[in-house]
């Protein structure tokens, strides 16, 4: 599950971003009992989050941040630097030198049964800054280190001054390799002669060393790959239609042919009472069947359901993903065309079973805004500053003045621009 993130510098969040899904210390939790999952460590760490902001604030640029660490991890032809269109364009690309403005710092925590993992990142243009990984048994608060890879110099040989499409791809590569200093802490599952061996001072930069040595059989790191590659999914919209990066076509089969899906789905609809799957195209051409009181059937494909339906139909794996699948699924705006007493109603019943998924979304949905069924620390709202273009992030938690048992919505608050993240004429 995912504690904690930090990153900066990355497309339009020039400062520190830092999105946190501890849950709360203080007792108003005990309002909320399903709204956090128990660690065996005794930590709480929600369920769900929020996010809420103007068009162009930057909600689909936090996302994005968590498509481009696990791209790393899962794609081959992606370098693990800074690229053109990925760094604050006030850092802008004139950095041959190296120079810090093409710094990209990238920190995850993740909670693992008991124990806690914090795997550190920072990227530049030539490559990779710094590598390091911590352990912390049963609290996120005493790491020590696995690994940290340190490189020594910054120099870069060849560049190639062209817009690089996101992730690095492309372009010419950084010729020659680099000086890293290295430093092993305590390995699990492997020795630290080992480790050490593969620790080289002069290093490829074309690939992260945690997986390597995950490889090798050293269980933080493989748990650790295994977050990014298997536990955290991406959802987004593209070309209408809905892109899950982390679910495979065989895995999404499986879902919808899940009789567990199949209830999800029907909170849309109590009178569809069956689904027939078209697994080449299952969001278009799939057949839904519905019953009327008098038992007479009719068939329709989803492709020409209503857009809720469809939407819906889409929102319900992810909501399987979370509930059944364990996952941490990061959504940006799904949930455009979908009833906003049907979002609730599916938030209610993550809310409701135990499990260890986790859900974050954008949204421009006000009305998922409320303190009815959200902590303050599950409410996040983006901004841009139009001076400077630059993207801020925070939480309702932040307004100490906004309590609990305020009068009217927290949606009509920020519709009237008291938390900022609303578009002002």
């Amino acid at each position: 599950m995912l504690y904690s993130s930090t990153f900066s510098n990355f497309t339009s969040f020039r400062d520190d971003l830092i999105f946190d899904l501890a849950a709360p210390k203080n007792r108003v939790r005990r309002r909320y009992p399903g709204n956090f999952v128990q660690l065996e460590s005794g930590e709480l760490l929600l369920k769900y989050a929020v996010l809420a902001g103007e068009n162009a604030g930057g909600k689909s640029n936090f996302v994005k941040a968590f498509r481009f660490l696990r791209s790393l991890f899962v794609r081959n032809d992606v370098v693990p630097r800074s690229s053109r269109n990925l760094v604050f364009c006030e850092g802008a690309w004139d950095a041959g030198d190296g120079s810090p403005t093409t710094l990209q710092p990238f920190e995850i925590e993740i909670a693992i049964k008991d124990y806690f993992l914090r795997y550190t990142l920072h990227v530049d243009e030539a490559g990779i800054v710094l590598e390091q990984l911590e352990r912390s048994e049963k609290s996120p608060h005493s790491y020590r280190l696995v690994f940290r890879l340190l490189r020594s110099e910054r120099s870069i040989a060849a560049r190639d001054d062209r817009a690089v499409s996101e992730g690095g791809e492309g372009g010419n590569q950084d010729s020659g390799r680099y000086s890293y200093r290295a430093e092993v802490g305590s390995p699990l599952g492997i020795s630290r002669e080992l480790l050490a061996s593969f620790l080289e001072p002069e290093l490829d930069p074309a690939r992260l060393m945690v997986i390597t040595l995950s490889m090798l059989g050293e269980r933080s790191c493989k748990d650790v790959v295994s977050w990014f590659t298997s536990d955290l999914v991406i959802a987004s919209r593209s070309g209408g239609a809905f892109i899950f990066e982390g679910v495979s076509d065989d895995s999404l089969d499986s879902i919808l042919h899940d009789e567990r899906y199949f209830e999800i789905l029907r909170f849309a609809d109590a009178s569809i009472t069956d689904m027939k799957i078209d697994r080449d195209n299952p969001f278009g051409d799939s057949v839904l069947i519905r019953t009327l009181p008098s038992g007479k059937t009719y068939e329709r494909t989803l492709g020409d359901d209503s857009a809720g339906i469809i939407d819906f139909a889409q929102w319900a794996v992810i909501v399987y993903l979370v509930v059944y699948g364990n996952k941490t699924v990061f959504a940006d705006e799904v949930d455009g065309a979908i009833d906003p007493v049907l979002a609730e109603r599916a938030l209610v019943f993550v809310n409701g079973k135990k499990h260890r998924g986790q859900l974050v979304f954008t949204t421009h949905n006000v009305l998922s805004l409320t303190l009815r069924t959200l902590l303050k620390e599950q409410i996040y709202f983006v901004t841009k500053d139009p001076d400077t273009l630059a993207s801020t992030l925070y939480a309702l938690s932040d307004f100490s003045d906004v309590r609990y048992d305020v009068k009217g919505e927290v949606y009509d608050l920020y519709m009237r621009g008291m938390l900022g993240g609303a578009l002002q004429g």
